[in-house]
């Protein structure tokens, strides 16, 4: 090689070596408004802007110093637990989401997690301190505008961390308060978008591709807000209740434990008498039985003895829709047939009453599943669908109730239109053309009821509930191994409780099914493990407000399978009680406050 070749290369290197050093040419101006954002939100915590001049359930109402402070901006509040320390440096006690700003003062909502705020609480704007780039596309170091945003980071000397979404989900190390660099794509467009936890966006840009790039999963989602605010800071118990839909629950144990004798699939609680609460009702495969629940005990009160011993209890529901003050019990039921030599199964559902101990039958052999939910207003409805021949459901959902004292299934439930099933589907109590909608594969989305288009889907995925399953004959039958086996049905599953209650902070439960039944584990005693780590079934409540459907509830993790669960009153207190089934085949009620 002569001289001036290698004169030539080491110019060239130099140049390409460089490069990694300096913002992209012709491309740092539009990533510089981005960089100028981060650099004065890192480390934007070292002066007040307000204090707390009164606190009323979640309002808080402020005396405002700075003028940057607009509606959408989250404060923080200094707690004073450090003594000597200056109170940008003290731990954060509770977030502030301003809602109205008028003069010098600001009107906000208490995010939830929040510790009791004394008055005159200085607030500071939340500090951030760290910097996450997270993409959703499978390759995006392959794109021009990723390289030119990272060098740009790099050149401005902006420490950032590459994340997962998984990642993310997970939670910070306490004292780590993120922003979250989302560079994401949706077709062929590229959206870049400046936000935190709390779902504020500083700086957003977008522009087009032309191809559309892999993704791992859809654009906008948004992460779990995570509720612990400071190492030590922790929320009133108050505020972890199931009912506040204010984080998840403490602990990871139950209050309260009762065992069974007994197998069940589904319990209720239903006003079966004239004297004050509930009754508690469960079902299995040969009775319908009702309970005083006391002190951790349960005391017999009536008994309904199935009529067949081949009936698969699918669903229990409760309301008055006869009008008389006590409730009645809509049993969906099962029973096994063939059809054709085919294995199937045909409803043979049943209504009936409670007065104390003495069961009155109001109606059987309807063949109809059974669901009673509550509306937005938060009155009840009874909704009844039939089975189709070959599908688990017929649609339309339909309504139904007692008239002059008979028992009719009715017209179409309109906010159901076009619902596959009457199960898996709650009303948005936020919004009155939404319904959330949530698939046998657990699988969590909202549409807009009026033209059934989705408009958002759940970041979580529920897991398939897979506890009482029955045989649906095929219209055709499917030859499998060289025509060797004949399938001629096909497993179906009842759906799991999911069920929308206004008087419990306006969530929306449902189960979260982690665990699977696997006979053959369960045959030789062996735990059920993934992975060496064992299953958790937990009781989740959601709520979708803000374009977002977020978790805003969890149970404690049970190592057992759930199996089904309701709500109740004991000494005045708003309890959920959860039936349970452990490894040997054992269950129990567990009570959650």
């Amino acid at each position: 090689m002569t001289k001036t070749r290698l004169s030539l290369s080491l110019i060239i290197f130099f140049i390409i070596f460089s490069g990694l050093n300096c913002p992209p040419a012709g491309a740092a101006d539009p990533w510089q408004p981005l960089t100028r954002t981060i650099q004065t939100r890192l480390n934007p915590g070292n002066r007040a802007v307000g204090t707390l001049s009164l606190a009323q359930g979640t309002t808080a109402i402020m005396t405002l110093q700075s003028p940057q402070i607009t509606i959408g901006t989250t404060l923080a509040v200094k707690g004073n637990s450090l003594p000597g320390v200056a109170l940008p440096l003290q731990d954060n006690i509770a977030r502030i989401r301003v809602t109205m700003v008028n003069g010098n003062q600001g009107r906000g909502t208490i995010l939830p997690g929040s510790q009791r705020i004394p008055a005159g609480a200085p607030l500071f704007p939340l500090a951030h301190n760290q910097v996450y780039l997270y993409s959703n596309l499978t390759s995006p170091r392959s794109l021009k505008p990723y390289q030119d945003l990272v060098r740009t980071l790099q050149y401005y000397r902006i420490p950032f961390a590459i994340k997962t979404w998984e990642q993310i989900a997970a939670g910070d190390t306490p004292g780590i308060r993120p922003l979250i660099i989302a560079f994401e794509a949706t077709n062929n467009l590229i959206t870049c978008r400046l936000t935190d936890r709390e779902q504020n966006i500083f700086w957003q840009n977008s522009f087009k591709l032309n191809f559309a790039p892999t993704v791992t999963r859809r654009a906008g989602a948004s992460w779990p807000l995570v509720t612990a605010y400071s190492s030590t800071a922790a929320a009133p118990s108050a505020d972890k209740s199931f009912t506040r839909a204010a984080g998840p629950a403490p602990g990871s144990t139950p209050a309260g434990k009762i065992r069974l004798k007994s197998a069940y699939k589904r319990l209720v609680f239903a006003e079966c008498d004239q004297k004050p609460g509930a009754e508690l009702v469960l079902l299995n495969e040969k009775w319908l039985e009702t309970y005083h629940l006391n002190n951790l005990k349960l005391t017999p009160v009536g008994r309904y003895r199935l009529p067949h011993n081949d009936i698969i209890p699918l669903h229990l529901h409760a309301g008055d829709f006869n009008h008389n003050g006590l409730d009645e019990l809509y049993l969906t039921l099962g029973r096994p047939t063939l059809v054709e030599d085919k294995k199937d199964t045909r409803l043979t559902s049943m209504i009936i009453e409670f007065s104390g101990k003495t069961p009155k039958l109001l109606g059987k052999e309807y063949p109809y599943y059974f669901r009673v939910i509550e509306q937005r207003d938060g009155h009840k409805v009874l909704m009844a669908q039939e089975m189709d021949e070959f599908k688990q459901y017929k649609v339309p959902v339909r309504w139904g109730g007692f008239y002059n004292g008979k028992f009719q299934v009715k017209k179409e439930y309109r906010q159901s239109r076009d619902v596959f099933s009457l199960y898996n589907f709650n009303l948005n109590p936020f919004d009155r053309n939404q319904i959330m909608v949530l698939d046998e594969k657990g699988n969590l989305a909202g549409f807009n009821s009026k033209n059934s288009e989705m408009q958002i889907s759940a970041d979580s995925q529920y897991g398939v509930f897979d506890e009482t399953p029955y045989d649906q004959k095929l219209k055709e039958e499917i030859y499998e191994g060289g025509f060797s086996i004949k399938t001629t049905s096909a497993t179906r599953y009842s759906a799991r409780r999911f069920v929308k209650r206004n008087s419990y902070g306006k969530q929306v439960f449902l189960i979260k099914k982690r665990r699977a039944v696997n006979p053959e584990l369960l045959d030789k005693g062996l735990d059920l493990v993934t992975e060496k780590a064992i299953k958790y079934d937990q009781v989740i409540g959601l709520q979708w407000r803000d374009n977002e459907i977020r978790e805003t509830w969890q149970s404690p993790k049970f190592p057992r399978d759930i199996v089904d669960f309701a709500f109740t009153k004991i000494k005045g207190q708003e309890v959920m009680i959860v039936l349970t089934r452990n490894k040997d085949q054992k269950y129990a009620l567990e009570i959650l406050h």
